[in-house]
């Protein structure tokens, strides 16, 4: 490498002796690298414009595993596959987005990996096949209901839906309805617009599954209405009846939500002085 000198005129003279203000780096054309001749796989071809560093480097050893491997039999879980190409199980998930791999550009079956779906944390009663299944978002209205219906047997299964996590689990939940030989799934959640929103986003992953309207039309009846700050979630509600449908947009315009655990192991029961629990907790 050398360096070319400014014009005189752009020399500092106040200094002694004067010096340049600036200087121009001159590099040796041999010395800059030639641009990359990787060879890519036709389903990496994507990867000669990657312009992200990481991005780059993590497709060129997938690029080298696929050389290496032709054959991707059986498909295994992504962690899998991520320690086989980088040794290490989690950095495959860096560059993992609702998109796909690589912002969508590499389907995850090019690299062999299986769909890992979360399990479904669900108690069956075998007497009540042909029951429906109930899904409760929250953990302690699952344990509660559980309980219940170990005796009560009036749902074939009790399903735990971990908040938003349900909805990655709709291809499980639809395979229980199968194995419980139901066509019927309820669900209950917090009324409140981040809880409907789950169910929302549920029922586009699962047509089948509608709201048990007699255990929301209970909460908004008798539970216990706590202040809810700003509404962080939107929420439809022209697939509700009517009536409820105006009470839940009036519950949320005035700034509060109801718990679901308000029907929870008291009002199981019997500690619902209104009594028919068995109906209410069975028939939508």
């Amino acid at each position: 490498q050398a360096i070319r000198l400014p014009d005189p005129k752009r020399w500092d003279a106040s200094l002694s002796p004067p010096l340049p203000t600036s200087i121009e780096l001159l590099r040796d054309p041999a010395a800059i690298s030639a641009p990359s001749q990787q060879a890519w796989l036709p389903q990496l071809a994507f990867a000669a414009n990657e312009r992200h560093p990481a991005s780059r480097e993590a497709l060129a050893q997938i690029n080298a595993f696929l050389l290496g491997r032709p054959g991707m039999s059986p498909p295994v879980p992504l962690r899998e596959r991520s320690l086989h190409v980088f040794g290490d199980e989690k950095r495959l998930e860096a560059f993992l987005s609702a998109d796909g791999l690589f912002r969508g550009r590499l389907p995850a079956q090019v690299i062999g990996v299986v769909d890992t779906p979360l399990p479904l944390a669900h108690e069956m009663q075998p007497a009540a096949i042909g029951a429906p299944v109930l899904v409760l978002e929250n953990l302690h209205s699952y344990d509660s209901f559980r309980r219940w219906n170990a005796g009560a047997k009036v749902f074939s299964a009790i399903v735990y839906g971990a908040g938003n996590s349900v909805v990655a689990a709709s291809g499980a939940l639809q395979s229980l309805a199968s194995v419980c030989a139901t066509e019927t799934l309820f669900y209950c959640g917090d009324l409140d617009p981040e809880g409907l929103a789950i169910l929302d986003r549920l029922r586009r992953q699962l047509p089948m599954i509608t709201p048990h309207l007699n255990l929301y039309r209970w909460l908004l009846r008798y539970g216990h209405r706590a202040a809810h700050g700003a509404m962080v979630a939107a929420v439809d509600l022209a697939g509700w009846p009517p009536l409820l449908a105006a009470d839940l947009a009036n519950l949320f315009a005035s700034g509060h939500r109801v718990a679901q655990e308000n029907f929870g192991t008291r009002e199981l029961h019997g500690g619902w002085a209104a009594g028919g629990l068995e109906r209410i907790a069975s028939q939508a």
